[in-house]
């Protein structure tokens, strides 16, 4: 098994391919681990949150919600990690610099909180976070982490977010599950 440890400043990466039988790490206290299975990694899920799987022509999509999507249509704090393979086919650019491009649109739009990048192994690593503010809409904070894969061509869209108002307490969570996600690192 080919195992890399990926240290990209704020957030921790395990590059490795998980077995559907193989056994994980132990969680942290008031965490499980929750294997997506389609790209051989996972993250994890707090307690009594919820779990979702979506996949699209372009996107796999994996959801860790506080509120059931199933229920209610939608959520307002969680996880959504989008996989998206083959980027240099589809947009016809490395994935590194379209995150670079994510990001650069993210700034002319918003005031960022922060940005940062950093690169370790095969992954190129792109963080921001900005205050969402829609008229007549509650203000969102919402954290991205994009993690560009150019050998492979894949890009993963890690973004966690919740309403500002309940920001402090629902980061405690997202930051875990940030910090301790387990990619593929030949997804």
């Amino acid at each position: 098994m080919k195992s890399i440890l990926l240290m990209l400043s704020l957030m921790l990466f395990v590059g490795t391919r998980l077995q559907a039988d193989e056994p994980l790490p132990p969680a942290p206290t008031g965490f499980a681990w929750q294997r997506l299975t389609p790209i051989k990694s996972a993250l994890l899920k707090p307690d009594g949150w919820f779990y979702k799987e979506s996949t699209n022509a372009n996107t796999q999509g994996f959801f860790i919600s506080r509120e059931d999507i199933d229920k209610v249509g939608a959520f307002k704090t969680g996880l959504t990690l989008d996989c998206i393979r083959d980027v240099t086919k589809k947009v016809n650019v490395l994935p590194s610099l379209y995150a670079a491009e994510i990001a650069k649109v993210a700034a002319s739009k918003y005031t960022l909180l922060e940005k940062s990048s950093s690169q370790q192994g095969p992954f190129k690593a792109i963080r921001f976070c900005y205050v969402s503010s829609p008229t007549n809409q509650e203000s969102v904070t919402v954290y991205h982490l994009m993690i560009a894969n150019d050998k492979t061509g894949t890009l993963f869209i890690a973004i966690f977010e919740s309403p500002t108002n309940e920001w402090k307490e629902a980061w405690k969570k997202g930051e875990v599950i940030l910090k301790k996600m387990l990619l593929d690192d030949e997804t």
